[in-house]
């Protein structure tokens, strides 16, 4: 986001559709934009896609098919943006996945329709659709969801999730399936974010390699007055939270947050970057002193080895993302529950390392849930 500190720059990505097969809007064969002239009111049903009132100017491709040339203060850069940042989200999970998503809307409309910019204080996902409005600072100034990659890797993941295990009979107020719902798409979110370059460099070296210290993977969705939606980064056991459900989906991202951070850890040592007592270090309930530790641990290898440092924080997020990525599309949306879709992800993730499912319990027994 650019009202961050560091964040000026965006960094370019690359999507798998072909230059060739994109249209000014942007749009492809899976998403579009359209910008609406006027205020819109957000979507609620029965008022669904597709919208049909007058629109912006679409962004335009360059010459050569691409989307990087358009200015960044202009009302098109919001719809590349939303449009780049969907489609990146998209890519990266059906990597992990080995397969294209199919959208779970798809008998309705074959495509989503993002609407970058709606004035209204909140970003949502739902049928055919994702519309975006802006955080509002007390003096009056908006700073567009369309810009904030969290929030719209958020929304992408509840998006994802319904398309891979559908929506319970009984509604989406069943069980645990809300706030299930909401903890994996706080996850998406993170792990999404760990696949820019810049975002890693920026984010090892503001915490010395320490991740347990307050930084941007663990800050989710951050706002303006050193704000964020909400932490990865908790102690919340599930006898701390209330039945609401994005304060009910805390313990459940806080423990995969502290298997990622597990992982990383298991890799720092097993490379040899940093003291084997770091292991020792129960990272779920910390204090200050530990907290220092781990940072002692870490500073100096890391400004000596930053790459490797990368490279072991890369491979935790590929272990974890592909582990979540195949429980997902086996769960069942009538019979999930957090103790249930426990058990799933660590055994999932035993097939990928017996260490790594091990962590995955043994977080998920100490917030109690399971």
């Amino acid at each position: 986001m650019p009202h961050l500190a560091d964040y000026g720059t965006p960094e370019t990505v690359w999507i798998s559709t072909p230059p060739g097969r994109l249209r000014p809007g942007p749009e492809d064969h899976r998403i579009y934009v359209r910008d609406p002239l006027l205020d819109k009111e957000p979507y609620e049903y029965p008022y669904l896609p597709p919208f049909v009132g007058e629109v912006f100017p679409p962004a335009e491709p360059a010459y050569d098919g691409h989307f990087d040339q358009i200015s960044l203060n202009s009302r098109q850069f919001l719809a590349a943006h939303a449009f780049g940042a969907v489609s990146r989200v998209l890519d990266i999970w059906e990597s992990y996945l080995g397969r294209p998503i199919t959208w779970y809307f798809a008998e309705t409309y074959e495509r989503l329709e993002i609407i970058p910019w709606v004035d209204w204080n909140n970003a949502q996902s739902g049928y055919g659709y994702l519309e975006l409005g802006a955080d509002k600072a007390p003096d009056g100034r908006t700073y567009p969801y369309a810009l904030n990659f969290d929030t719209i890797a958020h929304e992408v993941g509840h998006a994802i999730l319904f398309s891979l295990f559908g929506v319970p009979a009984n509604g989406l107020r069943t069980g645990d399936f809300a706030s299930f719902h909401e903890a994996s798409a706080d996850i998406t979110s993170l792990l999404s974010f760990l696949h820019f370059d810049s975002g890693l460099d920026r984010l090892l070296r503001h915490c010395n390699g320490n991740l347990l210290v307050l930084n941007e993977l663990n800050r989710i969705a951050e706002l303006i007055g050193d704000r964020q939606i909400r932490l990865a980064s908790n102690s919340r056991r599930m006898s701390d939270v209330t039945d609401e459900i994005h304060d009910r989906s805390r313990p459940f991202t806080g423990a995969v947050f502290d298997t990622i951070v597990d992982a990383y850890h298991a890799n720092l040592v097993g490379d040899g970057l940093a003291d084997e007592r770091l292991l020792d270090i129960d990272i779920r309930d910390i204090d200050e002193v530990a907290m220092h530790r781990i940072s002692d641990f870490t500073a100096l290898a890391f400004r000596a080895r930053p790459f490797l440092f990368k490279s072991a924080l890369t491979r935790a997020r590929d272990d974890v993302a592909l582990t979540l990525a195949r429980t997902w599309s086996d769960l069942d949306a009538d019979d999930l529950t957090f103790e249930n879709a426990a058990m799933a992800v660590a055994e999932a993730g035993s097939r990928i390392a017996r260490a790594l499912g091990a962590k995955f319990e043994e977080n998920f027994r100490w917030r109690e849930i399971s």
